[in-house]
């Protein structure tokens, strides 16, 4: 099996190509819900529009060898993770919008402080 031709990427498309593959993929995005909402100084009560997230048309190569090797690591990185998901005293030093990283930033504070709020108050699915 050949190796990639890394001088080969990103494959060289023509303006009307660019354009098609522009209008599939923000499409694909928007009508499979990888949309946030806009920020706005006003944001309106009932938002109206969504902009697609961010997407790359052309995903960088990534080589088999050190994918392969990420797989084999996959069921430890899962284990690590359910454990850190359920440290509540750890994420909110963390991640915690008074000592931690929503300390420092405005969006992770709000989305922690909401979080904090639901887990605190007990979430109810009905």
């Amino acid at each position: 099996m050949p190796g990639f031709d890394f001088a080969s990427w990103p494959p060289t498309l023509s303006q009307v190509q660019l354009e098609e593959l522009t209008v599939y993929a923000t499409s694909y995005a928007l009508s499979h819900g990888l949309l946030y909402l806009p920020s706005t100084l006003l944001t309106p009560s009932i938002p109206s529009t969504a902009v697609h997230a961010p997407l790359s048309l052309f995903p960088s190569p990534f080589p088999r060898q050190l994918f392969e090797q990420a797989k084999k690591l996959q069921r430890i990185y899962n284990v690590l993770y359910s454990r850190v998901a359920l440290d509540e005293e750890f994420l909110d030093r963390v991640m915690g919008a008074e000592h931690g990283v929503g300390k420092v930033d405005d969006f992770i504070g709000q989305l922690w402080k909401g979080w904090k709020t639901l887990r605190d108050e007990g979430i109810n699915q009905v």
